[in-house]
């Protein structure tokens, strides 16, 4: 398919920072050509399929989110108030008997649609699902189905409270059917409460093995990192250092309790770093060194953790909450909006190893455009030029609802606000039957 955005205000992210109007051409699942002014017209590019005009609408990368947990959207809020600590208890478990018993396949199936499509619906091309159950190739169709790309984190056990071990032909089949489908297969490492240096070896080998990258919360609570403490008289950082666990394929999600030491480590292994601020603010987890990551060069994305311990997966609110997060208090002038969108779309692409394909508007990458509709009383007057206030108004003022279109590697999701991939209304009709038949015994 060949698609045309005429004369649209793009913000590129790419080196030289380009904010301009231009006109995009796409070419199958890719950018062929960013076009100023007469250029299109002196060109004579011929017949387009579509043609999306983009006066009053920004273009931007589609954003990457780099860590969620879709399976348990079904049970979204039902966890309020709660840290982490008291959700992982077993008397919560027992008593709500929302997150085992209730969330049967058909519930977990539906919570991914649902997910994915608040994702994609807000502008977010690329995901991170770190799913708690293991289900095969199974997982590929709500992908498919919705019309988003992205990264699954295969658990090397077939659920998160048996503990048994997935058989390694079918882990490393699971694998490469992912790959085929075009999803990257990343393997899940354990939270701190399990770790254990054989298992860690084995992960890593694992991860050796299928050349990808492994997955693992890191030094997101205080009782995790004093578990460790505790057991080897070690941070988490210190300890996966000291076995040689840490490598340039490790992605840690969360990373709050870092010190400077820590820091220099996870800089020199090359180590890559999601954080979560609204989930980490929601259940009082804490507040990463985000600032200090930026600044020791650290690949750093954003991402939205589960509808549990955030309620949305909305990266417009992210982006924002992790501006003021380090600005209440590391100063007002911590973190800037430039460095927010960065997280959200380069970063995330530098975090997956998807650098050269996504992150930014250019030729040759591919073509994962969210237009904004910025024609709206919270995001005007806008302001181009030596004193702009395009990236500020993304970053502090822009929702979810104000994604008008998002092309996904070519392909047209979302357009005029509504996806185009699936019937949204019998989705969300049936999630909330399943919601209602699932939990009614909490009311």
């Amino acid at each position: 398919m060949r698609i045309v955005i005429r004369d649209v205000l793009t913000v590129t992210m790419n080196d030289k920072g380009e904010i301009e109007v231009f006109t995009i051409l796409i070419e199958g699942s890719r950018i062929t050509a960013l076009l100023k002014g007469k250029e299109f017209e002196r060109l004579n590019t011929g017949h387009a399929d579509v043609v999306i005009h983009g006066a009053g609408k920004i273009a931007l990368p589609c954003f990457i989110n780099g860590h969620i947990h879709s399976d348990v959207t079904l049970a979204r809020g039902l966890g309020d108030g709660l840290t982490l600590y008291e959700q992982d208890s077993d008397s919560f478990v027992s008593r709500k008997k929302w997150f085992y018993d209730e969330l049967d396949r058909e519930a977990r199936y539906y919570s991914k649609l649902l997910q994915y499509m608040e994702a994609v619906k807000g502008g977010i091309g690329f995901i991170c699902d770190v799913p708690f159950w293991f289900y095969g190739d199974e997982i590929i169709e709500p992908f498919k189905k919705v019309g988003i790309q992205g990264a699954v984190v295969l658990d090397y056990r077939k659920n998160f409270l048996t503990g048994e071990p997935i058989e390694k032909k079918k882990y490393f089949r699971t694998a490469h059917l992912l790959s085929e489908a075009g999803i990257l297969p990343i393997v899940e490492g354990p939270s701190e409460e399990h770790f254990d240096e054989e298992l860690l070896k084995f992960i890593g080998n694992t991860a050796a093995e299928l050349d990808t990258f492994v997955q693992m919360h890191l030094a997101e609570t205080t009782w995790r990192v004093d578990i460790i403490k505790n057991r080897f008289d070690l941070t988490p950082v210190r300890y996966l250092d000291r076995i040689g666990f840490l490598r340039s394929n490790v992605i840690g999600s969360h990373g709050i309790y870092i010190d400077g030491e820590e820091l220099g480590i996870i800089k020199k292994r090359g180590v890559r770093i999601i954080n979560c601020p609204v989930s980490e603010m929601k259940i009082s987890d804490g507040t990463a060194p985000v600032s200090a990551f930026i600044k020791k060069g650290i690949p750093l994305g954003i991402g939205t953790d589960g509808a549990l311990w955030n309620d949305s997966c909305d990266m417009f609110s992210e982006m924002k909450s992790l501006m003021l997060l380090q600005r209440v208090t590391k100063g007002a002038n911590a973190l800037d909006a430039y460095s927010c969108l960065y997280a959200a779309t380069r970063g995330g692409a530098l975090v997956f190893g998807k650098e050269r394909e996504l992150g930014s508007l250019e030729q040759g990458k591919k073509a994962s455009i969210t237009l904004i509709d910025y024609m709206k009383p919270h995001l005007v007057p806008l302001y181009h030029g030596t004193r702009s206030n395009i990236l500020q108004n993304i970053v502090s003022c822009a929702r979810a609802s104000d994604v008008d279109t998002v092309i996904v590697e070519g392909n047209i999701v979302v357009q005029g606000g509504k996806i185009r991939t699936l019937d949204e209304t019998d989705i969300i009709q049936k999630c909330q039957e399943l919601g209602n038949a699932k939990f009614k015994h909490l009311s």
